[in-house]
């Protein structure tokens, strides 16, 4: 956790630097040192895992499997020489401030708009208590992914999305547009807003992604773990980074808690803008009250 806010807060400073004074700068150097120590932590389990799996192959047994990322770096990597340290590094920097993100503003969203935490409620009622968490259960809690796919459609987190390119060598595009090689490209966040993609663009509506999917053939199209060009916020293709632990964290946050924004405020709370970024505001606070849940949610996710 430290290293994903240290990279973020030197990424900032850096970018108000000269590049010959970037190395001296602190913050890079104490990430350094937190790479080291990463490196300390992790790579002793990293190689027993390693041996473990190489032994069980030279005596001709099946290799041990674990469900976590070591192990998946283990496998995907198909014996090539990767960097294990780095890896785990950047898969929470990847994965913790847009959690982090993701989270806050829907939590701001019912906060300025508690009239949607009820519906939310009902939902969560109806399918955690009668199927419990299994699997398919956020799967049929669709007000909540639409509630999430439109928070996170009305405040996207940047001008562009999680796609950055460089281009290698010269790329011509179908509309006869070329990309020359050296040049630097990201995917605009512009879909979010288009009123030709999303009637009334600036309208916060919970039910927005419910109705889409509750027409003919549209069922699967507009889930919030499903990326289309309009909406790749978090990547498109066979490998975008969604994550099933928000629409969980948020059954325990809308059900067991009543949220309020404080001093009498009615309107949302404006994200701010760091270059191209837009991240929601640090200093606002929000009143929280424990609330009498009405089923029972602490069970883990079970097969079904």
């Amino acid at each position: 956790m430290h290293y994903t806010h240290d990279s973020y807060s030197a990424a900032a400073e850096l970018s108000q630097r000269p590049f010959f004074l970037r190395p001296f700068v602190y913050l890079c150097r104490k990430l350094r040192q937190e790479v080291k120590d990463a490196d300390a932590l992790s790579m002793p389990e990293v190689n027993r895992r390693k041996e473990a799996v190489l032994k069980a192959q030279a005596s001709g047994e099946k290799p041990p499997r674990t469900s976590d990322t070591i192990g998946w770096m283990f496998e995907i990597s198909r014996g090539r020489d990767v960097n294990d340290v780095y890896g785990q590094l950047f898969l929470s920097f990847a994965a913790i401030h847009t959690t982090t993100e993701t989270i806050t503003g829907c939590v701001l969203d019912i906060s300025s708009c508690p009239e949607i935490a009820q519906p939310l409620r009902e939902e969560i009622i109806s399918v955690i208590g009668e199927h419990g968490w299994a699997k398919t259960s956020l799967y049929k809690l669709k007000l909540m992914d639409s509630f999430m796919k439109e928070s996170q459609r009305r405040h996207y987190m940047g001008m562009s999305t999680s796609i950055h390119r460089h281009a290698d060598e010269d790329v011509k595009l179908s509309d006869g547009h070329v990309i020359k090689k050296g040049s630097r490209m990201c995917v605009t966040a512009d879909p979010f807003i288009d009123p030709k993609v999303y009637p009334e663009p600036e309208k916060y509506d919970v039910y927005r992604f419910l109705n889409l999917r509750s027409q003919p053939g549209q069922e699967n199209i507009h889930q919030f773990v499903t990326t289309s060009p309009q909406h790749m916020l978090f990547g498109h293709g066979t490998l975008p980074a969604l994550d099933d632990s928000l629409p969980i964290t948020l059954c325990h946050l809308i059900l067991e808690y009543d949220w309020k924004l404080c001093d009498g405020q009615t309107e949302r709370p404006k994200n701010i803008q760091v270059d191209a970024k837009f991240l929601t505001d640090p200093t606002v606070k929000v009143m929280v009250r424990r609330r009498e849940a009405e089923i029972y949610l602490g069970v883990g996710i079970a097969e079904e």
